[in-house]
């Protein structure tokens, strides 16, 4: 049991508020890092990750889903520095 099967397991509405959370949380990361244009692909997948696992803690709701997410932000990608 590798993979979850994410349909069976979160409904159209949660799947929609699943990517609104994930657009809301790569523009943080833009602008957090703003010498990039988006996350490289290791930020993105570990996002991705994190927010089915925030998702799966309970009820779905934008917000609190939203809050849980950004709150993480600094361990899926550290504000960088300009040099």
């Amino acid at each position: 049991m590798g993979s979850l099967n994410r349909r069976q397991m979160f409904g159209p509405l949660d799947l929609e508020i699943i990517d609104r959370v994930y657009e809301v949380a790569s523009a943080n990361i833009e602008a957090r890092n703003l010498y990039r244009a988006a996350p490289d692909n290791a930020e993105a997948e570990t996002l991705r990750k994190t927010i089915f696992v925030c998702a799966a803690t309970g009820r779905l709701d934008f917000d609190a889903l939203c809050d849980k997410v950004l709150a993480r932000l600094d361990e899926i990608s550290p504000p960088r520095r300009a040099a």
